[in-house]
């Protein structure tokens, strides 16, 4: 569907202008292979077409019929006033890798002087965000039975005056199976940026047949203790969560047991690599964070134990895409 200018870019009550852009994108699993049956877009949201770039293996006859999609924003950001929607839906027995080809990038709208430090220098940061101002992502992925999602962007950087409302949701099955991260990365290190006005929004909603598995909520203002604080980001300006759900029925009675053994093989990957993460468990899955000043060591460490689960879960021969490197 082509992009229709006259909708898609609309103007905001206060005048602020801003891209309204949506992607609807839709697989189903054909023998071993997996197909991109239905795209459609509306606005800069599009995805190249399907690749199929994982090797033949002999432990798992689907993989090399797993299909591979990048998501392109063309704009290269997301701006104030921008309403990006990404909606998923994968059929049974369907497995597909999303990711992007670069850091993500959320700008912000220049703040006036009434924001500017006052005479103590400090600034008032809750002026800075108001709903005009925000640039908003919701990104919403169905997995039916017996499917396998993984979305993996590349990191988001936030830069300073962003004002960020994010939200992705996560719908499956009993045998659906999930990986997911998010790396997001305060300011623009390069030019020793700060994120000292905006405001930072971001919620993760994982169910299963409806009922809630994981659920995380940030809502920050820049600025705030949460930046500073020992329990929160301590100083630092990158944060990663990497979420790995595996189907239920994979470990039918003995799932808690099954998943504390994979947390020991991802530990001892963790000890032996010295990889600058920690995981722990939840009732149905596993979290890795990661928390310091390096996002390449951030994305290596994601994609080294993305390789453990796979091969550990799914017995698929490790395969990394080749647009991280690029």
């Amino acid at each position: 569907m082509a992009p229709d200018l006259a909708t898609a870019f609309t103007s905001s009550p206060s005048g602020l202008s801003g891209w309204h852009s949506t992607l609807k994108l839709g697989f189903n699993a054909l023998g071993t292979k997996t197909r991109l049956v239905k795209r459609q877009h509306c606005g800069a949201l599009q995805v190249q077409r399907a690749l199929y770039p994982e090797p033949n293996s002999p432990t798992a006859a689907h993989q090399a019929g797993i299909c591979h999609g990048i998501i392109l924003y063309p704009p290269a950001g997301i701006a104030a006033g921008d309403k990006l929607k990404i909606d998923i839906e994968l059929a049974s027995g369907s497995h597909a890798v999303l990711t992007t080809p670069g850091a993500g990038k959320w700008y912000g709208k220049e703040q006036d002087k009434s924001q500017l430090p006052d005479d103590n220098n400090e600034v008032k940061v809750q002026h800075c965000a108001t709903d005009a101002n925000f640039a908003r992502q919701d990104i919403r992925a169905a997995v039916a039975e017996g499917a396998c999602l993984e979305w993996l962007p590349q990191e988001s950087i936030v830069f300073n005056h962003a004002n960020i409302q994010a939200r992705t949701q996560f719908e499956l099955a009993n045998s659906s199976r999930l990986l997911t991260w998010d790396i997001v990365v305060f300011g623009r290190q390069a030019y020793e940026e700060v994120f000292a006005c905006g405001q930072y929004r971001n919620e993760l909603t994982i169910r299963r047949n409806g009922k809630l598995s994981v659920y995380e909520n940030s809502n920050h203002a820049a600025g705030s203790r949460w930046f500073t604080s020992p329990l929160a980001m301590a100083g630092q300006h990158i944060v990663g969560t990497f979420w790995a759900v595996p189907a239920i029925d994979t470990f039918a009675s003995n799932r808690k047991t099954k998943l504390t053994q994979t947390i020991a093989i991802l530990r001892e990957q963790i000890a032996t690599q010295s990889l600058p993460v920690v995981c722990s468990q939840t009732e149905q899955a596993i979290c890795i964070r990661y928390l310091g000043d390096d996002v390449q060591a951030c994305f290596a460490a994601f994609s080294t134990l993305r390789h453990v689960l796979r091969q550990e879960w799914w017995q698929l021969t490790e395969y990394k895409p080749r647009i991280w490197d690029t």
